[in-house]
């Protein structure tokens, strides 16, 4: 990852998954949240000075609508039960693209999922990112 928009993608899907196992970050204020995370990252000198809006934008976007990204999911995988046994850090990363994806729309698929397969490659290996290419490829809008 290279471009400061990557990493605040990837900010927002760590946001997202701290607040997925972390029931004390849940009543954090945002920017206190994203502070602690950018402070225990390898990247936090590449965000120096930056506003971080993306950030914020997929992070109140996933939580204002999650239960529609979560329905598109299910509708996307061919074991829609699957969706219950995912890695809550794959989940959040899912949540990100789709709702880049389907919810804001304003940037091309192919780009959106070549981001976040970059993002899955940053924390798992190949059949992570396979299986999140293939549902990503293959969303069912509702």
């Amino acid at each position: 990852m290279s471009d400061i928009k990557s990493y605040q993608r990837l900010l927002a899907v760590q946001a997202l998954y701290e607040n997925s196992i972390n029931i004390r970050v849940i009543d954090l204020p945002f920017d206190e949240l994203i502070s602690h995370i950018i402070e225990n990252a390898d990247f936090k000198n590449k965000l120096d000075g930056v506003k971080l809006l993306l950030t914020k934008e997929i992070y109140n976007g996933v939580y204002f609508n999650l239960k529609k990204i979560d329905l598109i999911l299910k509708k996307s995988l061919n074991n829609q039960d699957k969706i219950h046994s995912f890695d809550k850090l794959l989940l959040s990363i899912f949540r990100c693209a789709i709702y880049e994806i389907t919810v804001k729309n304003q940037i091309s698929k192919k780009i959106l999922i070549s981001e976040y397969l970059l993002i899955s490659n940053h924390f798992f290996g190949n059949k992570e990112a396979a299986l999140l290419n293939g549902v990503l490829d293959n969303l069912k809008e509702i």
